[in-house]
């Protein structure tokens, strides 16, 4: 069987380069950005040895301090393979996966892969290289049996399978070819595989075969990754850098995940200079009085998380398609933009798919006349579906009363100030809302177990346009009280989407394309959501540091790797 060179990954071919965009001071006071002109540290899939700066002084200790909010809750495991109870930040910082997806420039850099990977002639094999420079922070040694672990526990633990990696038409088989290769065979051609790669941490063999991987807490994260796990206490989470990194050593001599409890707290930090980053957690209405300061940042660039009003398409009310219509017609969608966001977001697509997937948007639905704000034709379309307003002003037809709770984070400014402007226009609309306060974790809760009606959350997806699409796969989602195996939170379920997205997961690049402007109209059209706006950002300071990557997010391991004190 021939092999030939992996073709270039269907999302990095239709997005375009240069869409990184740093918003500093100039934003508002016309002071240019001091971006760094330096090329990447890793570019299109090459790995690199290491930084081309100078190493801290022996025994001199550098430490970087990133801000974030991190709950109790949230530290009860370090458990990469588990999606509610941990951090999962800090993941990225202690473990690799085979490839990174450089949310920057659209492209996927090599980590524990050698190389780009292979295709046999049939599409239907999949071979990687690894490098056998890395090696697990206790000293063993890395080798393609740790992938092959890693892999196989998804498919005994079909929880763990977020992705539905392991299926009648993905993958047949993970193994290892000797200690350097990992060979993907597929049931069908599955040409999305290696973004999806992306998504999987690669753990230990020998610790993880000795736990059983969907329960173990692993209290003392050993991975690959630039950092390693020191210790937690409840101001931070201590990280040491890997001196024998393969990839090359930190600069910096430790990493500190300080502990918040808001954005507000974290953004006054940074401004004082006691954090010199976050991983994206800013109060966006404090962000003029932060750029005032030239040496702070904001990178901005098309995110892979998409923040939504999700629907409960199981509750009774919601299950109407025609009140779906109504909530996403009565919701303004470029003023939640630019006064919650400060414009520093990008507006949502009804059809869902993020800006960053380039020609694969759906663009003619942003002018859709039946997709506009309006709270007039959002009343039309309840009374055109038979609802009438009761004594109160509140529409409801059959007894069944347009009456919600409405769920969103606490103690998050700019999500707050967005979700009193939605749950007015709704009011206005004559839709019926409880605000309902809880934690970012306590979110994901419910959505997973669809035990809510609306809530006000981000959903992000792996770097590929068919991944994120299935979001509004009935495979995705449960019954309300079971959690969803994906991220199908809404309890959406069509069967045009699923059979257009079936056929999609192996149709040829075009074919691809038709099927998923198909399935974007599809969700405009049913709403099962009301997307808001996809962001991707880093703030951070130049203030005590230097030489960040922005051609990768400039809070990102890679770019730690190279970051040095002034």
């Amino acid at each position: 069987m021939s092999n030939r060179k992996s073709k270039v990954n269907l999302f990095k071919r239709y997005v375009p380069l240069g869409i990184a965009a740093l918003l500093s001071v100039a934003l508002f006071a016309g002071c240019s950005n001091n971006a760094n002109n330096e090329p990447p540290a890793v570019n299109k899939g090459e790995a690199t040895n290491s930084p081309a700066t100078s190493e801290p002084a022996k025994g001199e200790k550098v430490s970087y301090r990133i801000g974030d909010v991190i709950n109790p809750e949230q530290v009860n495991n370090f458990n990469p393979y588990l999606k509610t109870g941990n951090y999962r930040p800090l993941f990225d910082y202690v473990y690799d996966a085979l490839y990174y997806f450089n949310p920057v420039k659209g492209e996927l850099i090599n980590r524990l892969a050698a190389d780009s990977g292979t295709w046999s002639e049939d599409q239907k094999t999949f071979t990687v290289k690894l490098n056998t420079a890395a090696k697990w922070h206790d000293g063993e040694a890395f080798t393609a049996d740790d992938v092959a672990y890693t892999f196989q526990a998804l498919k005994d633990h079909a929880v763990l399978d977020s992705y539905q990696l392991w299926s009648d038409t993905r993958l047949s088989s993970v193994t290892a070819s000797g200690s350097d290769t990992v060979v993907f065979q597929l049931n069908s051609p599955f040409p999305s595989l290696k973004n999806y790669l992306t998504t999987v941490y690669i753990v230990p063999k020998h610790l993880f075969e000795k736990e059983d991987p969907a329960t173990f807490l692993n209290k003392t994260p050993i991975g690959t990754g630039a950092f390693k796990f020191r210790n937690i206490n409840e101001s931070a989470i201590l990280l040491d850098a890997n001196t024998d990194f393969f990839l090359g050593a930190p600069q910096i001599t430790e990493l500190v995940l300080q502990r918040f409890k808001d954005s507000p707290a974290i953004t006054l930090a940074l401004q004082k200079g006691e954090i010199q980053g976050t991983t994206g957690a800013i109060a966006m209405p404090s962000l003029p009085k932060l750029l005032e300061n030239k040496d702070n940042k904001l990178q901005q660039f098309p995110g892979l998380s998409t923040y939504a009003v999700i629907i409960n398409n199981d509750k009774p009310g919601l299950n109407d398609a025609a009140v779906r219509k109504a909530i996403q017609q009565a919701v303004n969608r470029e003023e939640v933009v630019e006064k919650g966001e400060m414009g520093a977001a990008t507006l949502g697509n009804p059809g869902f798919l993020s800006q960053g997937f380039g020609s694969l948007v759906d663009e003619s639905l942003t002018s859709d006349p039946s997709l506009q704000f309006s709270i007039e034709q959002a009343s039309k379309t309840l009374e055109n579906a038979g609802y009438a307003k009761n004594g109160k002003g509140i529409y409801e037809k059959d007894g069944v009363k347009l009456s919600f709770v409405y769920y969103m984070a606490a103690n998050a400014p700019a999500q707050n100030k967005e979700g009193a402007m939605i749950t007015d226009w709704l009011k206005q609309a004559g839709i019926e809302t409880t605000i309902k306060m809880v934690t970012w974790p306590e979110l994901t809760s419910l959505a997973m177990s669809g035990d809510y009606d609306l809530i006000q959350n981000g959903i992000t997806v792996p770097p590929d346009p068919q991944a994120a699409l299935e979001v509004f796969h009935s495979k995705m989602t449960a019954p309300i009280g079971e959690n969803s195996p994906g991220l199908n939170w809404a309890r959406f379920r069509d069967e045009q989407v699923d059979g257009w997205l079936d056929e999609a997961a192996s149709a040829n690049a075009e074919q691809r394309a038709e099927l998923y402007k198909k399935v974007q109209g599809r969700v405009a059209e049913l709403a099962p959501i009301v997307t808001l706006y996809s962001t991707g950002k880093t703030p951070y300071s130049e203030t005590a540091f230097t030489n960040y990557d922005t051609n990768v997010p400039a809070t990102s391991v890679i770019s730690l790797a190279k970051v040095t004190k002034k």
